[in-house]
């Protein structure tokens, strides 16, 4: 926490304090992802406090936008970084998504990208056409990508309310209860129809009540970039790659 106040004569956090927290969050989410599937309430907890990350990374790309002086170098650095994260997420994603094919899933700093491009497109393009032709392919384009086309109307959303954050918070608890609404619509119905109900479904389904959640810490953001410098910023980008090397090499000590 910083010594900054917020709009209201409030302390607040800063951007650093804040995607500090976001960090944090993704590591203990991707932990329960590998580790803690055997246990069903651990891994619902885990993956709870990993639901803080998503709403902070959308929020800080179109903060990033905005206060960038080189656009086009905010954009080469965040396709650098999916890049070089490719690798290491597909090896995590082997471990975590046993079941499924991880070189069709593509990393979530790939996703921030194309919201970065779509907040470009949005506020760069003139002519109505064009501008919705680009945002129906970069939507598209997002889909492979981790959080997929939700992160793209995340960003969107913070973006077209950016200055009023009562109204970034509507639009992020709108899109919100439409993405999970699914989820709760295959719990009741199981119910009506007396069928058991799927206690993955019921997890799921609890886990993502946690997306409510980091709206209440961006309340508090102050405005401020925080201390550290740009060794911080790196350390922000390095890291993502880094801990699912880290990861993925346990898992691979553990489970072969």
């Amino acid at each position: 926490m910083t010594k900054q106040l917020c709009n209201d004569g409030r302390y607040g956090l800063s951007a650093h304090a804040l995607k500090a927290i976001a960090i944090f969050a993704m590591l203990i989410d991707h932990m329960a992802a590998v580790f803690a599937r055997h246990d069903i309430v651990v891994y619902g907890a885990m993956r709870f406090v990993g639901r803080l990350t998503a709403a902070i990374m959308f929020f800080f790309i179109v903060e990033g936008y905005h206060h960038t002086r080189d656009k086009n170098r905010y954009t080469l650095r965040l396709a650098v970084f999916a890049a070089i994260s490719y690798l290491p997420f597909v090896w995590f994603a082997g471990h975590a998504l046993p079941n499924g094919n991880p070189f069709l899933k593509l990393n979530v700093i790939y996703t921030l990208l194309i919201g970065l491009l779509a907040v470009r497109a949005n506020r760069e393009i003139g002519p109505l056409w064009l501008k919705t032709v680009t945002l129906c392919g970069l939507i598209a384009l997002s889909i492979p990508g981790d959080w997929s086309y939700w992160a793209v109307f995340y960003i969107l959303g913070f973006d077209l309310f950016r200055g009023d954050f009562k109204k970034q918070a509507y639009a992020y608890i709108f899109i919100t209860l439409i993405s999970i609404g699914p989820d709760y619509f295959a719990i009741f119905r199981q119910m009506f129809y007396g069928h058991a109900i799927n206690p993955g479904v019921v997890i799921i389904a609890l886990v993502n009540l946690g997306r409510f959640v980091p709206i209440g810490l961006l309340r508090f953001y102050n405005g401020e970039k925080g201390g550290g410098g740009k060794w911080v910023q790196w350390a922000f980008y390095l890291f993502y790659p880094l801990h699912l090397l880290v990861i993925s090499i346990v898992a691979m000590l553990l489970y072969g």
